[in-house]
C-alpha cells in the first residue's frame, strides 16, 4: 500500500504489481527472487490464498475509476499517515489515507470549497474519502 501511494505522489501514470499470483515459495518468476504476491497459490492443495496486496489493490480498483486524475495533498503535521488524492470523472475528490502503526490517528481534512471535518484512521487500515 505504501508503495501505491508513495508513487502515484510521485506523478507516475498507472501502477503494477510484480506479481498477482504466486506459489508457496514465492515464484516462479524469471529473475529467480521469490517474493511476495497478492494471491498465493497451493496448487497441492487446489488452494489459494488472499495476501493483504490483493484488499489494497482491490481497494484503489473500486474507489479510483479509469479516467481520475491525482491532486495534489498537503499533510501539514507529521502523523505517520500517508495520502494520496484524486479527482474522479464527474468530480468526485477521492482522497486515500494509509495507517500503519498500531493507534488510531485523527485527521482533520481542510478544503477552501468544503470547509473543514475531522476523520479518525484506524490502527492498520486504509481509509478512502469520497466527497463533491
Amino acid at each position: 500500500m505504501e508503495d501505491i501511494i508513495q508513487d502515484m505522489n510521485h506523478w507516475v501514470s498507472g501502477w503494477v504489481d510484480w506479481n498477482l499470483a504466486l506459489d508457496l515459495t514465492g515464484g516462479p518468476n524469471w529473475a529467480r527472487n521469490f517474493v511476495d504476491a497478492a494471491v498465493i497459490v497451493n496448487a497441492t492443495a487446489d488452494e489459494f490464498y488472499k495476501q493483504p496486496m490483493f484488499y489494497a489493490l482491490g481497494h484503489f480498483s473500486k474507489f479510483v475509476p479509469e479516467g481520475s486524475v491525482r491532486v495534489q495533498v498537503n499533510l501539514s503535521t507529521n502523523t505517520g499517515i500517508q495520502a494520496v488524492a484524486f479527482r474522479a470523472p464527474g468530480g468526485c475528490l477521492v482522497i486515500i489515507f494509509y495507517n500503519r502503526y498500531n493507534r488510531d490517528i485523527p485527521v482533520t481534512i481542510s478544503d477552501s470549497d468544503t470547509g473543514s471535518f475531522q476523520i479518525t484512521v484506524t490502527r492498520r487500515s486504509f481509509n478512502t474519502i469520497l466527497y463533491w
